[in-house]
């Protein structure tokens, strides 16, 4: 053997593979985008999980000795000294059941646990004080449920709490010698696992199938529509299906349902053989440990395997449509196999979100694909039908609205001729760079507004950790907009684009469309406030972010003029070069007009979900649509400046005004919230819905002078 020849074609194979665009953005480019904003991700829902606050009932209260004390002085709490860090005294917030409550009865304390009135209920003896006193020992029993995480987390904090009850006692104890065994250990608590046999087994299930279906309906879409696309392709078969009587839709729905039974068939054998290895294991069992241990490892009722049967379909449909958009991308089933690798990098944490402690269906995450439709099977594996009932809908429809969406991206991929017949591409960086100056467009293209939005993200997560507490919030606020939002698609323009003026929009508007933002600024407020009020209540931020967002909303009362500067004229200026400048120039090159302004209102919402709070997606969105239209139809960011400062000054003026607010009785019907009167927001919607339609049917502005 002959080591100049392996070592050249080792170097030929890595020449290969370095300049291929596509292989360079898996490899290297995509793990470091992506870590980042999954780190996010879960750093909001793991702070949001372990600052929760969780209702606990004590029964027989009265019967604590006073020394140690169990409870703080007021009694909705435990005392702070049994806690290492004091701050976790309020994850526990404890109620005090009055003698002859309802609580006393054992089915009322089975209700309220399994409806998650409350997370836990301790039992105290009516003795136990004689039985210290005697320095004896005393059993402390404690309800809760196993196949609810959330109370089987209760549970362990707090038989954490009284084990250092315990310590207390002992300590008082070791004053004194020649005390009995008990002496060492005056409380045991003893644990009431509410859960059947039947509930504990499938709660086992609960957390195996959702993945498993999941990871099944993506394997099962995946292969397929790689074969029919790029496998047609390299085939030579594409062109002969392209001159045939059906059209490019048409053709794209047959790949489609072929690919969604794919996945199904796929999932639901897998599924069968699964159930039969879990009956055989389970009478094995049965045989060797008796009835109890099979219990736990039974396969799913029939019930249960009928809902996954049902959740298939959405989980089939979003995946079929996705992996299809993505197979028509490749040249070949080797390109195709490149895609596998993100989509299962992105699968992967929103289905294991669904293993994860105190991760529960709410409406937040009936919106998530895939943890949704995850969770949801968790719920109706575990039993929990009256969750179930409610979210069914809400998880279903957007699952549903996410495959449509993707189907209509693979369709629009169909009709690309040089999407279906492009030819392999080489990289080579240098290259590149000199093509990019050379030869640059007027507007950046999609894929350089997408990289906009990305590096802003990225930029932001690592600065955000590198300075840390160094600065103080609000001036990181304000230094976090001007360099990580504002100055990327500044530069960005000017390096990729000929006409950075016409990128950003820089351009002096007719004043019918300022006139026209300052009256949808005014009028759209009410439903603003309205809107957000709503989803607030629907999607309640964690109190350790609100506790934060309050901090900085101090400074308002106190200096008005700041917090106009940092809250409504900064990120007026910053987000409008951002999203309606550079990133919907860039989307409006590749994509229709209200596609554009879709997509860049989604991004606008998502910028707010990772740096902010989650619930800000769905105003974000709605906003972003109105500033959108107005960049669209102006051809200028001043319009979208406008409306954004006096949107987000109302705000701050609002916060400003404070209780003074509630005098305004006149005005206000909600003043702690500035909910308006409801005549008041019909009349301001109306008004709204004129602005809005005759900002949709005026025609595209030409500029009049550039600045």
């Amino acid at each position: 053997m002959r080591w100049s020849n392996v070592w050249t074609i080792f170097g030929r194979e890595v020449r290969d593979q370095v300049r291929d665009r596509r292989t360079l953005f898996m490899v290297f480019v995509l793990p470091i985008l992506l870590y980042p904003i999954l780190g996010m991700g879960v750093f909001v829902v793991t702070t949001n999980n372990l600052n929760e606050q969780r209702e606990i009932i004590i029964l027989g209260a009265e019967h604590l000795p006073a020394s140690p004390p169990l409870l703080n002085a007021s009694g909705d709490g435990f005392n702070p000294a049994l806690f290492d860090v004091p701050t976790d005294v309020d994850k526990l917030r404890v109620t005090v059941a009055k003698p002859g409550s309802p609580w006393e009865k054992p089915e009322a304390r089975q209700m309220g646990i399994r409806e998650k009135v409350v997370k836990a209920i301790i039992l105290i003896p009516p003795d136990v004080k004689a039985r210290l006193e005697r320095e004896g020992s005393a059993k402390i029993p404690i309800d809760y449920l196993s196949t609810n995480e959330g109370s089987q987390l209760t549970y362990f904090r707090v038989r954490e709490v009284l084990a250092r009850w315990n310590e207390k006692i002992v300590q008082g104890r070791l004053a004194k010698d020649h005390k009995t065994a008990d002496y060492v250990e005056p409380v045991r608590t003893t644990g009431s696992d509410l859960a059947t046999k039947a509930e504990a087994g499938g709660n086992i299930w609960a957390k195996i199938f959702p993945f498993l279906l999941v990871i099944m309906a993506l394997t099962g879409a995946f292969y397929p529509s790689v074969d029919i696309c790029a496998g047609e392709k390299e085939r030579g078969t594409m062109e002969t299906l392209l001159i045939s009587p059906a059209s490019r839709t048409e053709i794209v729905i047959g790949k489609f349902l072929t690919v969604v039974l794919a996945s199904m068939m796929t999932a639901l054998l897998n599924l069968i053989s699964m159930g039969l290895t879990g009956l055989q294991l389970a009478s094995k069992i049965s045989s060797m440990s008796g009835e109890g241990a099979a219990a736990i490892i039974a396969p799913p009722t029939l019930i249960a395997g009928f809902w996954m049967v049902v959740l298939l379909i959405p989980l089939a449909v979003f995946f079929s449509a996705i992996c299809l958009a993505l197979a028509v991308l490749a040249k070949s089933m080797k390109e195709g196999q490149y895609y596998m690798t993100p989509l299962y990098m992105v699968s992967l944490p929103l289905i294991l979100l669904t293993l994860a402690p105190g991760v529960e269906l709410t409406p937040f995450f009936s919106l998530v694909p895939i943890t949704g439709v995850g969770l949801l099977l968790r719920s109706l594996l575990q039993g929990d039908y009256a969750v179930a009932r409610q979210y069914f809908l809400p998880v279903l429809v957007p699952m549903i609205i996410y495959g449509v969406v993707a189907l209509r991206w693979a369709v629009d991929q169909f009709n690309r001729e040089d999407v279906l017949f492009r030819e392999s591409e080489r990289f080579e960086l240098g290259a590149w760079l000199r093509s990019v100056i050379r030869y640059r467009q007027e507007t950046p293209s999609p894929g350089q507004a997408l990289l906009c939005f990305t590096l802003m993200l990225v930029t932001a997560w690592f600065a955000t950790q590198a300075i840390g507490d160094t600065v103080s919030p609000l001036v990181g606020m304000g230094l976090g907009h001007l360099v990580f939002i504002l100055l990327p698609p500044i530069l960005m323009a000017f390096l990729l684009t000929s006409n950075p003026a016409r990128t950003l929009r820089l351009a002096r508007p007719s004043a019918r469309f300022v006139w026209l933002a300052v009256g949808l600024a005014l009028a759209l407020n009410p439903l603003v406030r309205e809107f957000g009020h709503q989803v607030d209540r629907l999607f309640p931020p964690p109190k350790q972010v609100m506790e934060l967002v309050q901090s900085l909303m101090k400074i308002i009362p106190e200096n008005l003029g700041l917090g106009l500067l940092v809250f409504a004229l900064i990120p007026s200026i910053t987000e409008e070069v951002a999203f309606r400048g550079f990133i919907l120039s860039g989307l409006e090159r590749g994509y229709r007009t209200w596609t554009a302004i879709l997509f860049s209102a989604l991004l606008f919402g998502f910028l707010h979900v990772l740096l902010s709070l989650f619930n800000q997606l769905f105003p974000g969105m709605v906003l972003g649509v109105v500033l959108g239209l107005l960049a669209v139809r102006s051809r200028s960011l001043l319009p979208g400046i406008v409306f954004h400062l006096i949107n987000n000054s109302l705000g701050v003026v609002m916060v400003a005004v404070g209780d003074r607010a509630k005098g305004l009785t006149w005005l206000f019907r909600d003043a702690e919230h500035g909910l308006f009167h409801w005549p008041i927001v019909a009349v301001t919607g109306a008004i709204s819905a004129w602005l809005l339609v005759d900002l949709t049917r005026s025609k595209t502005a030409e500029p009049e002078v550039r600045v």
